[in-house]
């Protein structure tokens, strides 16, 4: 699993949650795409390009409603 978060810092995340980010992302692979914040930086990269990171079956939940119902394949 990876977490990735342009505005996080990934020493307080590994020290306060136990996670450590990833500084980047690659094309084609994830089984799973979890939109769980709404920063402007993935409004920009549009639909297309959050959805080039999963594998060619995948699924992506938009639990911040980044993007409409339709366009996803589920929301909180």
């Amino acid at each position: 699993m990876d977490v990735y978060d342009p505005w996080v810092d990934g020493k307080e995340a590994e020290h306060e949650y136990g996670i450590k980010p990833v500084k980047n992302v690659r094309n084609g692979t994830y089984d799973a795409i979890v939109m769980a914040v709404g920063h402007d930086q993935f409004r920009k990269m549009g639909l297309a390009k959050i959805k080039a990171l999963g594998k060619r079956e995948h699924v992506l939940y938009d639990i911040k409603y980044v993007f409409k119902a339709d366009q996803v394949d589920g929301r909180l």
